[in-house]
């Protein structure tokens, strides 16, 4: 459109008219003649307006108006179809897909933060839950490396060749033999000694019982001492008191 306008200023200076001598002739306002020459669409209100005062402008200039008006169809196609327009709008979409992908990562990285909170907590309660679970197992776990699993059946009874019992004590009277009682409140490892010798060692499961009968003295090792209920001659015994991790071996002697 500036090619129309510069057209019809050369012209119009050529033959030393102004703007003001155009208005008094054509009765179009000096600002629509200034916008024409300048190519300048946006002063128009609507392009009819343009294409009417463009044939008042370029007749009175002494133009075939018509000619003018085509020129500006020719180069109104011609801008519609140039690679400038169809690369705003391709700029325009490829903005658009950036912009979509800022949103994307944006979204992704949102979601990956809140995983790894879930995560990181999720880790810590089951390290809570781990360490309480083996300090209530470590209660019970100092049994001489046996494995809880054993059932009494399966406990390794240590007798000797001659084992001390009630039956098989000499010539030992009944007043002087000192009895040991032991009753499991919880399933628990044990270890009984008479003077000095092995008599039994196991696992005594919960609700079980043992007795024992011996003229001198016995010597218990715990593996929960917690777990047990120990009577020594008809009397209870306290077998928690230094215990060391639960763990306590006591020494019962004669009176």
């Amino acid at each position: 459109m500036k090619e129309i306008g510069k057209t019809l200023k050369d012209k119009r200076e050529q033959m030393n008219l102004s703007l003001s001598d155009v208005h008094k002739a054509t009765k179009v306002q000096e600002k629509y003649l200034a916008a024409i020459e300048e190519g300048d669409l946006d002063a128009f209100k609507d392009e009819v307006f343009y294409k009417s005062f463009l044939r008042s402008y370029s007749k009175y200039l002494g133009f075939d108006p018509e000619e003018f008006v085509e020129l500006f169809n020719s180069q109104k196609r011609e801008i519609e179809r140039s690679p400038k327009s169809e690369e705003v709008s391709f700029c325009a979409v490829e903005k658009n897909i950036f912009n979509t992908k800022k949103i994307f990562i944006v979204v992704v990285a949102i979601i990956a933060v809140a995983l790894l909170i879930i995560f990181v907590c999720l880790y810590r309660n089951m390290s809570k839950i781990a360490q309480a679970v083996e300090s209530d197992n470590f209660k019970q776990i100092e049994c001489e490396s046996l494995p809880k699993e054993k059932i009494e059946d399966d406990a390794t009874v240590m007798e000797q060749d001659e084992p001390y019992s009630e039956e098989k004590i000499p010539n030992a009277e009944a007043s002087t033999r000192q009895n040991l009682e032991i009753e499991a409140k919880e399933t628990v490892w044990i270890k009984v000694d008479i003077d000095g010798k092995a008599v039994y060692e196991g696992t005594l499961l919960k609700g079980g019982k043992k007795m024992w009968e011996v003229n001198n003295s016995f010597t218990l090792k715990l593996g929960y001492a917690p777990g047990v209920k120990v009577f020594f001659n008809g009397e209870s015994v306290d077998v928690v008191s230094g215990a060391v991790q639960d763990v306590n071996t006591i020494i019962l002697k004669k009176k």
